[in-house]
């Protein structure tokens, strides 16, 4: 009831405006609203139309089947509106349109003068597009698939794919896809063709075009394979105290693929694809291993869980030689039992704009290397820089030491600075920096 009640009350609605929209036509005879002689309308969709006119009495819809019953309780109907000024109207009502309401439908009227009048219309129903086909289709790696498409009925429609928003092209008989009757064609899958396919139909008609999607997903069956690579087997991991560790077997498989645990050899129960460990004993160090595996193959990989040491701070920062645009640093050694593998140089460079205006950035370069000194290049000329050094070893860093102010030659015109760059000591040192320069951030002062 409540739904019948909402139905009449949208379709009231749609009168009202219509009665507003005719309102200043009282010297026309019987017509419609909306005024569509030939409606076309989509099959389980809604529709309502009104015939009015000035002065006019006994309303009458008559379709196909004969004269509309006024009463509510059928699925087409008609109801009598209130009109304005001197208007009268009756409303013809289709709750749900179905393919059988197909045809003619008068509306006859008595004008005041005993006369009759009379507007008729040709409904068309269209159905709508109905899909009879898996949104959720398997295929294997490395073999050519069809994506069925299907829609139900015995209509004939065009057909139009996209895939990651792009559209694929029709009739190519070649290349990754081809869009052929029935389907789309995806040669030489790989897990990286898996997802959502949109299938688009299409019916067209003389007098209307309908259209509907489907979202087909496929799925690229294939082995295990890790997301991220790690360097070397077993991958040497450094903990320290209380510190955590995740041992990360993330992987992409299809069908999903199982996880197996080892520590020290023995197996122990963990179903994720990654494992935290907390270093609060030295029994949880040693060797970790996890194997991903489904019935099309398997992957494993290692892990050595090590206790590390943070190396010491280093000593004795100091400029070893400065430039127009370079500055080379040195530190004291650091002990052998720091296992250093090199160290990182984080400055600052200081700008005074004439305006009195100062500007700050900050950037920082990796050395992979323990012998100094540590140039770094590409600076500008009679500018001040603040550097700080840090030691580096397999298990972490240690902490920067205290900071350096230290200012850039003038430019140098002649070609002194050039020789002594190219021959000297500083280019040996260049061809060893692994640059990690890259301006982190610009602060205005």
């Amino acid at each position: 009831m409540a739904a019948r009640m909402n139905s009449n009350w949208s379709f009231k609605i749609f009168a009202v405006t219509a009665i507003v929209a005719i309102a200043g036509c009282a010297s026309q005879t019987i017509q419609i609203t909306p005024n569509e002689e030939e409606p076309v309308r989509e099959e389980l969709s809604k529709y309502g139309v009104t015939c009015h006119g000035p002065n006019l009495s006994e309303f009458q819809w008559r379709g196909p089947a004969g004269i509309i019953s006024q009463s509510s309780q059928f699925r087409v109907h008609s109801q009598k509106l209130p009109m304005l000024r001197n208007q009268t109207g009756l409303l013809l009502v289709f709750e749900t349109v179905k393919m059988e309401d197909m045809g003619v439908y008068f509306c006859t009227a008595t004008g005041m003068d005993g006369r009759g009048h009379t507007v008729r219309i040709t409904l068309t129903v269209t159905k709508i597009v109905e899909f009879d086909t898996p949104v959720e289709q398997t295929t294997n790696e490395y073999t050519d698939f069809f994506i069925t498409c299907r829609v139900k009925g015995t209509t004939n429609p065009t057909f139009m794919w996209s895939y990651n928003g792009q559209t694929l092209k029709e009739k190519t008989t070649s290349g990754k896809y081809s869009v052929i009757e029935g389907g789309l064609m995806v040669r030489n899958t790989t897990r990286l063709d898996s997802g959502k396919y949109t299938c688009r139909a299409f019916e067209t008609t003389n007098k209307s075009s309908v259209s509907g999607s489907i979202e087909i997903e496929l799925k690229v069956r294939h082995k295990p394979e890790f997301l991220s690579y790690m360097e070397g087997d077993p991958v040497d991991l450094y903990v320290f105290q209380s510190d955590s560790v995740n041992l990360t077997c993330q992987n992409s498989a299809e069908p999903a693929a199982k996880m197996t645990w080892s520590f020290n050899g023995k197996l122990f129960i963990n179903p994720a694809d990654h494992y935290i460990v907390t270093f609060n004993r030295p029994e949880k160090l040693g060797s970790y291993t996890c194997t991903a595996a489904n019935n099309l193959g398997k992957i494993t990989r290692r892990f050595n869980l090590i206790e590390g040491f943070k190396p010491k701070t280093p000593k004795g920062l100091t400029a070893a030689r400065v430039g127009d645009n370079y500055i080379e640093l040195q530190v004291d050694p650091n002990d052998k039992e720091d296992e250093l593998i090199g160290y990182r140089v984080e400055y600052v460079t200081r700008v005074v704009k004439p305006s009195g205006n100062t500007f700050e950035s900050f950037d920082m370069m990796n050395f992979n290397t323990t012998e100094g000194p540590f140039a770094l290049v590409n600076l500008k000329p009679n500018t001040e820089y603040i550097a700080k050094i840090l030691a580096r070893n397999r298990a972490g860093n240690s902490e920067y030491t205290g900071t350096i102010v230290v200012r850039t030659s003038p430019e140098i015109v002649n070609s002194g600075a050039v020789a002594a760059l190219s021959g000297g000591f500083l280019l040996g040192q260049l061809l060893t920096v692994v640059a990690g320069a890259g301006t982190l951030f610009a602060a205005r002062l």
